[in-house]
């Protein structure tokens, strides 16, 4: 027997590398050394701009600009325990980098930005996308009110001439965007409605954070699930506590440890995946953690290195998924971004507008 045949069998006797293999020497690969993590703050922090970018929407197919990690010209999907193991990084990392105080005389400015795909006929060229916008401003004594600018619909993009003709007779408010109101808060109202779980009043909870919320939340993983999980009135607590995370972690108020238990409390919810998608937003690349929701995925978008949450958003997993009359949506397709959300924070010293 020659070198060579010895080398053949040794190859042959090796297993093929396992999805979670790959994913930590993908990790390896791509993981900057500790100097160079440093560099990349949390969404509250020192003076820095951390743009999330506007989750590009792409009425043709709805899907995010993305590089796509393949194997065999497939784009699987990654495993519960790649999607834990992503977490557990993401953890560490935001634990390791506190958030610093707001300057006396200056701003956390806060921007939440959204966008929204509205069916409005039977097949996908019979569609528009709403983009709406909210930015609140916090003083460094971080107490209210809070001077808050906002407009549920900013701008409309039809996905064709005959959507916008057919929205001029059954969605005419369509055609009425609005200019952004400024307003004082004695609250911050944050999510979507679809990741909005529970009260909508000024009442502080997941979907209206505010600091002596935030601070009173346990640290430990399993007491802060716990915590996610409980409304009585919803019988779906793993699915109230996945939106909740989505929720309170696009507020741009959470501090660095808490970040840090929400997701490793995220890893311990059943259905969580690692999605093989790189998605690349305002030139951030972003890891896709999913979990699915019935005909929908609800996704969390979480920076590829550093912990930094960057949004999230609800994406088709089925042709015409079901209305809300539980009839089907043609015009929805399995891969369309149903929508989508992302905070941007800032610390800045120009003061919030007064009207």
């Amino acid at each position: 027997m020659t070198d060579l045949d010895l080398l053949k069998d040794f190859r042959a006797a090796t297993p093929a590398p396992t999805p979670e293999a790959l994913n930590a020497a993908r990790r390896q690969l791509l993981t900057p050394p500790p100097a160079a993590r440093r560099q990349t703050r949390s969404l509250a922090g020192r003076p820095r701009v951390l743009l999330a970018g506007a989750l590009a929407l792409v009425l043709a197919g709805g899907f995010l600009v993305a590089d796509v990690v393949t194997r065999d010209g497939a784009t699987p999907t990654g495993t519960v325990a790649n999607a834990s193991t992503f977490l557990a990084d993401a953890a560490t990392a935001s634990a390791a980098d506190p958030d610093d105080p707001i300057p006396p005389g200056q701003y956390l400015e806060i921007s939440y930005r959204t966008t929204r795909l509205t069916p409005l006929g039977s097949n996908p060229s019979l569609r528009a996308t709403q983009y709406g916008e909210r930015t609140t401003w916090i003083a460094s004594n971080r107490k209210p009110p809070y001077v808050t600018s906002s407009s549920f619909m900013t701008r409309v993009e039809f996905a064709s001439p005959e959507a916008r003709a057919l929205a001029k007779t059954t969605a005419p408010y369509l055609f009425h965007p609005m200019k952004p109101s400024v307003s004082l808060n004695s609250c911050l109202a944050v999510g979507t409605r679809r990741w909005t779980v529970g009260t909508t009043s000024c009442e502080p909870s997941w979907e209206n954070a505010t600091d002596a919320f935030l601070a009173a939340q346990p640290r430990d993983p399993d007491l802060l699930l716990a915590a996610l999980r409980k409304n009585p009135q919803i019988p779906y607590p793993d699915s109230v506590a996945w939106r909740r995370i989505g929720a309170v972690l696009s507020s741009g108020l959470v501090p660095a440890d808490l970040r840090a238990a929400l997701y490793q409390a995220a890893r311990k919810l059943p259905g969580i995946k690692l999605l093989d998608e790189v998605v690349t937003v305002d030139g951030r690349r972003a890891r896709v953690i999913g979990r699915d929701a019935g005909e929908y995925r609800e996704d969390l978008l979480i920076a590829e290195t550093g912990g930094q949450f960057l949004g999230h958003r609800t994406v088709v997993v089925k042709d015409g998924p079901g209305d809300i009359n539980g009839d089907p949506e043609l015009s929805l397709q399995r891969g369309d971004i149903l929508n989508s959300a992302i905070a941007t924070a800032r610390i800045t010293s120009t003061p919030p507008p007064t009207k």
